[in-house]
């Protein structure tokens, strides 16, 4: 199964963040580009780049790294999520040649024009981030939750030809602590036949193998991969 690498960008730094809180970031590296280089030395191909400043304010701003790191290596399959609100950004994603673009808050929040996105590049072009804080969708950087049943979004947005959720615990996001196997069980049952992408909370292969023995597709690994790459090295190696 897929180990999607997380970069998450702020203020021009690849930093972690404990449970979407923007007041404490954790710098990983002062130099994303280099974080780039390891992943790729760790034989990691996948990566989740989310611009953290982007998903706070609703827009893109850290755009001239986004594309650095875009253009900077081009062989490497990249997701980009983090402010993703608007025609024009999604347009200049798809311009900068970012293999899927992550919607969140959009897709709550403005469905008819997400669904005008899905028509000009495709559905398969798209992540949908169905983000949870206990049984709620947590929307504009997660510091939002709405009561929209998780089920509903799924079905709504499989009609439109979404084939793609990407799923996180927030609660769990940054700590650690192990993944929601109970909760990604029936995520995987309510999504069908669309894929879920799991993250938040992924300690180590063990933790992948056990989100693949449910039916998850992809997982996305940030703070414990930096931490401890070796854990992981299972999973490395196969890939």
């Amino acid at each position: 199964m897929p180990l999607i690498a997380a970069i998450d960008l702020w203020k021009g730094q690849a930093v972690r963040l404990r449970q979407g809180d923007f007041s404490s970031p954790e710098v990983i590296s002062q130099n994303p580009l280099e974080v780039g280089e390891k992943l790729l030395q760790w034989g990691i191909s996948w990566w989740h780049i989310v611009d953290l400043e982007g998903a706070k304010e609703g827009k893109l701003i850290q755009k001239a790294l986004l594309s650095a790191m875009r253009r900077s290596f081009p062989d490497v399959r990249m997701n980009l999520a983090g402010g993703l609100r608007t025609r024009e950004a999604v347009e200049w994603g798809a311009a900068e040649g970012f293999d899927y673009l992550v919607i969140g808050s959009a897709a709550v929040e403005a469905p008819t024009e997400v669904q005008q996105w899905l028509k000009l590049y495709s559905p398969q072009r798209f992540i949908l981030a169905t983000d949870l804080k206990g049984s709620l969708i947590a929307i504009r950087g997660w510091q939002t939750a709405v009561a929209l049943p998780v089920k509903e979004f799924f079905t709504r947005w499989i009609g439109e030809g979404v084939q793609t959720f990407l799923c996180t615990e927030v609660e769990r996001d940054g700590m650690m602590s192990g993944p929601n196997l109970a909760l990604y069980q029936e995520l995987v049952a309510e999504a069908h036949p669309a894929d879920i992408i799991a993250s938040g909370g992924i300690r180590h292969s063990r933790d992948i193998r056990a989100l693949e023995a449910l039916g998850v597709k992809a997982v996305i690994v940030g703070k414990a991969l930096y931490k401890d790459p070796q854990a992981f090295g299972e999973i490395l190696t196969s890939a």
